[in-house]
């Protein structure tokens, strides 16, 4: 009985630690997916020239497209980090 009692609860406390976490901080990395996404997809009206697929890109379309992408990271670090300060923020608040 003394080795069993310890045994039910060592296995009860590493069960506990294999669950997901609760609270804000259990969907942050789902968020970050998302807003990249959302960052990505609202960017979708591009207007690139067709190039033909032996030649190489012109250099103002590479720096339109590396405008582009370097606009949607700011604004997907800009909404995640907005969005981390707020998850932050309440569970600062809470008791």
């Amino acid at each position: 009985m003394r080795i069993f009692i310890p045994a039910v609860l060592l296995t009860a406390l590493l069960g506990m630690t294999g669950c997901e976490p609760e609270g804000p901080a259990r969907d942050i990395g789902d968020n970050i997916d998302q807003v990249l996404d959302n960052a990505v997809s609202s960017s979708a009206p591009q207007q690139y020239e067709t190039v033909a697929p032996t030649s190489a890109p012109e250099p103002e379309v590479i720096e339109q497209q590396k405008e582009q992408l370097q606009h949607a990271a700011e604004e997907a670090s800009q909404e995640a980090q907005e969005r981390l300060d707020e998850i932050l923020e309440n569970t600062l608040e809470q008791p």
